[in-house]
Parts: structure tokens; C-alpha cells; sequence
């Protein structure tokens, strides 16, 4: 059996993408999977529940999923997938559509307009790590270019801006560039299931250095285009550090596998998660 015994830290993206890893992993090794009971449960449906294990069992940290073989696998052992092992494994694991297994519950399903080229944008704030020296934040400049090459190529666009942080700078700058140009947009929720469920089913994805419109991008609508930011893939390829705070060589080699996953996308390492343009 593959387990997850313990949530991982951090927010509602990085859960998706731990939970990701289990389903993907159990349907791999052709095995049952059991997790704790967290958010997921209310806002997906048929969520993998609670199970009783084996006596024996062993932990799966993120570098040993990368390096899985199949043959090394045990029927007699439940392996635990530890709460570091969320984005860092995508590439290596996602073998099957998640669209799949992640279906949101009707209570928190968005319904947008079929008329229009729905273009959703994530602006992260709040949550950026003081120590980063801003290597996360997406500037204004991204989100307006981003927003030019959408009404470059459609005529139709509705923009849904999503973020936990209205006070943030480019926040403020890309609502009044909308505005300026007398362009379509909706404000998000203030309730995150519903903001992530609209990202889920817009056609395109403005997107952020952040694995909430990462993992929505991979749910939902099929064939979404992902836009990305350049100065983030620079960055994420010279691996600057993105806690400077941080010295343990661990965590360090941490930090890397999460920048390998955002290089991988990059890349189009795997067919679940397309990028349209880096810009």
C-alpha cells in the first residue's frame, strides 16, 4: 500500500500535488493508496480515505521517488510518501491524466461563460518568503505582456483574477491596466475553493511562481494554455536561492528538486502540463 500518514505543510497547491504523487504511484506499483483526511476531502470527490496498514512499512522521500524501480517494490510493505514530496516528483510520477482523479465536488464548481475565451490570472502576494529577495514575485510588467499576447490572439477574452492579496502591486497594476484598456475581468472569491475551480476551467492561465495555478492547471479543462513567466524560469535554472535564510545542505538539495520540477515544465516534460508561451 502507498500512504500519505501526514498532510504536507505549506498550502492548498502543494496538497494537490502530495496527493497527486499517491494516486499516481498506487496506479504505477498496482497497489491500494490510503491518506489522512484533509481539505481535498470536501472539495474533491471519491478522495482516497483512511486505511488500516501493514506492520511494516517504509518512508519514500522525494529523492527516492525519482529513483523508484518497480522491481524493488513489496507487496508485505506500506510505503509512506513523506510531506516533502509534492511538485519536486511531478514529472517523474504523473503517468496518468489527473483530470482522472481530481473531480471538484458540484458545491464548488465554477461555472464560466461558453461564449468567451476564459483567461484566468494568479497573482500570488502575500505569501512570499521575506529571505527570497523577491525571486518570486511576478512583476506587472509580466501579467500586462501576458495580458497583450492574450488579446493578440483572442477577441473574445473575460479575465478572472484570482490572488489572496489585493493589496499586492501587481495586483493593483493589472486591475487598472484592465481597466484602462476596457477589457473584461471578474475579481476572484475570497474563498480559495472557488478561485481554484475557476482556474481549473479557464482556456488560458496567466500564471504564477506558485503550485495553486500550477496543480490548477493540470485539473479541469484539457488543453489549457499556460503562460509563464521568463524572469521565473531564469531563475529557476540558475538556481537562485529562493530562501537565503536557509543553510542546511538538505534543505538546499530540497530547494533544487523544486526548481528541477518548474525547468521540467518549462520543457514540456509531461504531456499533463502544457506551456503556450514564456514571456
Amino acid at each position: 500500500m502507498i500512504r500519505i500518514n501526514e498532510i504536507t505543510r505549506g498550502r492548498f497547491g502543494n496538497r494537490v500535488f502530495q496527493y497527486n504523487a499517491l494516486v499516481q504511484l498506487a496506479a504505477e506499483l498496482g497497489c491500494e493508496a490510503s491518506c489522512v483526511e484533509w481539505e481535498g476531502n470536501r472539495f474533491f470527490k471519491n478522495i482516497e480515505g483512511y486505511k488500516i496498514g501493514q506492520k511494516e512499512s517504509k518512508h519514500l522521500t522525494w529523492d527516492d521517488i525519482l529513483s523508484l524501480e518497480l522491481e524493488q517494490f513489496s507487496t508485505d510493505i506500506d510505503y509512506i510518501i513523506g510531506p516533502c514530496c509534492i511538485h519536486n516528483v511531478f514529472s517523474r510520477v504523473t503517468k496518468r491524466d489527473p483530470r482522472e482523479f481530481f473531480q471538484i465536488n458540484d458545491e464548488y464548481k465554477t461555472e464560466l461563460p461558453t461564449d468567451k475565451t476564459n483567461v484566468g490570472i494568479h497573482i500570488r502576494g502575500g505569501d512570499v518568503i521575506t529571505a527570497d529577495d523577491g525571486k518570486e514575485i511576478h512583476p506587472p510588467e509580466y501579467y500586462r505582456r501576458a495580458i497583450e499576447l492574450v488579446q493578440e490572439n483572442y477577441d473574445n477574452a473575460v479575465y478572472h483574477i484570482c490572488t489572496d492579496d489585493r493589496m499586492f502591486d501587481s495586483y493593483v497594476q493589472t486591475v487598472a491596466y484592465l481597466e484602462k484598456n476596457n477589457l473584461s475581468y471578474n475579481i476572484g472569491s475570497d474563498n480559495l475553493f472557488v478561485d481554484f475551480s475557476t482556474l481549473t476551467e479557464c482556456d488560458v492561465i496567466i500564471s504564477s511562481s506558485s503550485t495553486f495555478s500550477a496543480s490548477a492547471s493540470m485539473i479541469g479543462k484539457k488543453d489549457k494554455k499556460v503562460i509563464h513567466w521568463d524572469g521565473w524560469r531564469e531563475r529557476c535554472l540558475n538556481h537562485v536561492p529562493w530562501n537565503t535564510a536557509v543553510t542546511s545542505p538538505d534543505t538546499r538539495k530540497w530547494q533544487l528538486g523544486f526548481d528541477n520540477f518548474w525547468v521540467d515544465v518549462f520543457t514540456d516534460a509531461n504531456k499533463y502540463y502544457k506551456v503556450w508561451w514564456v514571456i
